[in-house]
């Protein structure tokens, strides 16, 4: 085909599309020479039909792959019209953009000769199943819906991080075929933990821009489940209150750093920073913006943020 459009708003399901075209269309050994790349924000249109036009060498077709070609294709609609109307026979152009509404002559041009591919993303209840489905078919591993719900509800709805998780646990479960709901836990609940601690380390470090980006992480993989959202935040105090108890019943500082994912050096700044007393400071006020968020004093967000910003050390203690 001459032309492929992909579209949509879901990146994930957009770049495996254009490699799945790319694949089909061109030999990894030949895309040195018979692949160029423009952007659409700053390429030219005569260089884009120039590069269609040139034969090409050494492999059966030249392919030009235009990324974010919304305003390419804003600016040079007719001109486009006009190229399809006589493609090249040696050239093949994909499209890559947000918007490509089916009501215009592009579009029906594009259908006439080539392929547009819409690359929507799931809806949120689908997602377990696209998980097992994708956990199969890309990973030969099976996965049960409980454990693909328990991902979603740790991680959120990006799919590529979604796959991403898949990819983790594919290697972490080795030549065994099925990822368990265990595996799950102790793999993704980690990741998560990590978070939290970092969030919480970054506090007391007095690093008020990393903890708040580290919170924006942390509630938009929970957003839909704003107690788990709070209560994430106030497993972690408790775990430095624990911290606190461990060490002074002798347990070594490198196993509790090893546990906090987190160095002995720092963890012992950290605990000075952020004493007993302070810590249950901090459970009161996360207890506070519960039961805030339940009454609809407040949201999460605001509260958490408020949290932060109340809690974050000075710089230099």
């Amino acid at each position: 085909m001459p032309v492929y459009v992909v579209f949509g708003p879901e990146q994930f399901l957009k770049d495996r599309a254009i490699h799945g075209i790319l694949d089909a269309l061109l030999a990894p050994g030949d895309r040195g020479t018979c692949l160029g790349e423009y952007e659409g924000a700053s390429a030219s249109l005569a260089d884009v039909l120039d590069d269609l036009r040139t034969l090409p060498f050494l492999g059966p077709r030249r392919v030009v792959w235009l990324r974010d070609a919304d305003p390419f294709i804003t600016e040079h609609r007719a001109a486009l019209e006009s190229y399809l109307a006589e493609p090249s026979p040696t050239g093949a152009l994909i499209l890559d953009c947000r918007s490509f509404p089916s009501n215009t002559r592009l579009y029906k041009s594009v259908k006439a000769i080539g392929e547009c591919i819409p690359c929507e993303a799931p809806k949120k209840y689908t997602l377990p199943a696209w998980l097992v489905d994708r956990c199969r078919t890309e990973y030969a591993k099976n996965i049960d819906l409980e454990a693909a719900r328990l991902i979603v509800e740790q991680i959120g709805d990006d799919l590529g991080q979604l796959d991403g998780e898949l990819a983790k646990l594919s290697l972490y479960v080795g030549q065994r075929r099925a990822i368990t709901m265990k595996d799950v836990t102790a793999l993704v609940g980690q990741q998560r933990e990590q978070k939290v601690f970092g969030l919480l380390g970054a506090m007391a470090d007095g690093d008020r821009a990393e903890a708040l980006r580290l919170w924006e992480e942390v509630w938009q993989t929970d957003r839909a489940a704003q107690a788990r959202a709070i209560g994430g935040i106030a497993w972690g105090v408790r775990q430095m209150i624990a911290a606190h108890s461990a060490l002074r019943d002798g347990v070594p500082v490198g196993a509790l750093a090893k546990r906090y994912f987190t160095d002995p050096q720092r963890l012992q700044t950290r605990l000075r920073v952020f004493t007993p007393q302070r810590l249950y400071r901090q459970l009161d006020q996360l207890c506070e913006a519960d039961v805030a968020s339940k009454t609809g004093m407040s949201s999460v967000q605001t509260s958490i943020e408020e949290f932060i910003l109340d809690h974050t050390a000075a710089r230099g203690r």
